[in-house]
C-alpha cells in the first residue's frame, strides 16, 4: 500500500479547489499581492516579479504603518479617558485635603506613576503630594519657561521632588509648571523607572492637567 505524504495531500486539496473554483482570486485579490510566483527567466528577474516584489513590500510596510497608527490611537483614546476623569474630579474639589485625594488617586493610580507631587508657594500645605515652599523650589533647576519637562532623576533629585517615599536609585519625572494669579508652582509626576518618562514623550494632555490644576488651585487659594 503506498503512503501518501500529508503535505501532498494538502497541496493536491488546494489545486483540485482551486480548479474547482476559477474565479476564487476574483474575491480575494489582495491574496495576489502576497504570493511569490517566480516566471521562467533563467537568472534575470522578470519585470513583473520585480513590481510584484515592490508592490508585497509596500503592501507590508503600509500594514505595519496602519497597525502603528491604530495602537497610537488605542493609547491616545485610553489617555483621553483618563485625562477626562481627572478632570471631571478637579472640578469637584472643594478643600486642600480633596485635591490631594484626588492627586494620590487619578495620577498614580490612572497614570501609573509611583510619586506625584504639586509644589506651591502657598504657606501652610503640609500634605502627602501638596507641599508649600517659601523660597526656591526643587522644580526649578529643571524647568525654564512653561515648557514641560520629562527628565531622569538621580536618587537625591528625587527625594527633593518627592519628599515623601524614600529613594535608593534614580528615576524619572514629568514636571509640569503651573502658573497662578500670584506665583508660580509645579506638579512633579515621578516613577522609579529611569526610561518611563522620556525627553520624546507627548506632553499635549500633561499641558492640559497642568491648565486645570492652576485654575483649581487657584480657585483654592482665594
Amino acid at each position: 500500500m503506498k503512503i501518501v505524504e500529508k503535505s501532498s495531500l494538502v497541496d493536491q486539496q488546494v489545486i483540485d479547489y482551486l480548479r474547482s473554483h476559477p474565479d476564487f482570486f476574483k474575491s480575494h485579490k489582495s491574496l495576489l499581492s502576497e504570493l511569490n510566483l517566480n516566471h521562467d527567466s533563467g537568472n534575470a528577474v522578470s519585470l513583473i516579479e520585480r513590481q510584484v516584489a515592490v508592490l508585497r513590500e509596500r503592501n507590508i510596510q503600509t500594514r505595519r504603518r496602519m497597525n502603528d497608527l491604530l495602537h497610537a490611537a488605542r493609547l491616545n483614546d485610553d489617555l483621553f479617558s483618563k485625562t477626562r476623569s481627572l478632570t471631571l474630579a478637579l472640578l469637584d474639589v472643594e478643600e486642600w485635603h480633596d485635591l490631594n485625594e484626588v492627586l494620590a488617586t487619578n495620577m498614580l493610580v490612572d497614570f501609573d506613576a509611583d510619586f506625584v507631587c504639586c509644589h506651591v508657594h502657598y504657606s501652610g500645605l503640609v500634605l502627602d503630594h501638596l507641599m508649600s515652599h517659601a523660597g526656591e523650589m526643587p522644580h526649578e533647576r529643571f524647568v525654564t519657561g512653561s515648557v514641560p519637562v520629562c527628565t531622569t532623576l538621580r536618587a537625591d533629585e528625587l527625594a527633593r521632588l518627592f519628599p515623601v517615599q524614600s529613594h535608593e536609585g534614580s528615576g524619572s519625572a514629568v514636571l509640569l509648571p503651573l502658573r497662578f494669579t500670584e506665583t508660580e508652582g509645579c506638579l512633579a509626576v515621578g516613577s522609579r523607572d529611569p526610561q518611563h518618562f522620556t525627553s520624546d514623550m507627548d506632553t499635549l494632555f500633561v499641558n492640559y492637567i497642568a491648565d486645570v490644576l492652576s485654575r483649581v488651585i487657584d480657585r483654592l487659594s482665594q
